[in-house]
């Protein structure tokens, strides 16, 4: 039997390392990625900007290895870890909206993480209806 869990398992891999990179972006070479990336006016308030971008890069080293051992050791959890990636940002877009934030930043990032979320989407909803019981 084809082994149902290996595009969402190579996925999420893959989501792995790229996350990995994230966190190497977002606390080793912090000021590229916040100038490059973020667009950050670093002309005030520089450390707490920075410190809080740290403090992502460090969820995404968190991020970025359990997904590759999930993908490696539970590789049937990998669909609904895919799933909870979309419904997390979700999550956190409607705080941010109900805290009163907005924002008009020009955030290169925010295409990244659209092919990001679209591809764990596409992936779980992919691997649901292809293995829903019928």
């Amino acid at each position: 039997m084809k082994d149902k869990y290996k595009l969402p398992g190579t996925v999420l891999l893959i989501f792995g390392f790229v996350d990995l990179l994230r966190g190497f972006l977002h606390t080793f070479a912090i000021v590229f990625a916040s100038s490059t990336f973020a667009h950050l006016d670093l002309s005030t308030k520089r450390n707490d900007q920075l410190t809080l971008l740290g403090a992502f890069g460090i969820s995404n080293f968190l991020t970025g290895m359990l997904y590759i051992l999930i993908s490696r050791k539970a590789k049937e959890l990998s669909p609904y870890v895919l799933a909870i990636i979309p419904v997390s940002y979700i999550l956190g877009f409607i705080g941010l909206r109900m805290s009163g934030i907005t924002s008009d930043a020009d955030f290169l990032g925010k295409y990244f993480m659209i092919i990001y979320l679209g591809i764990s989407m596409f992936t779980s909803a992919y691997y649901f209806l292809k293995n829903r019981k019928k």
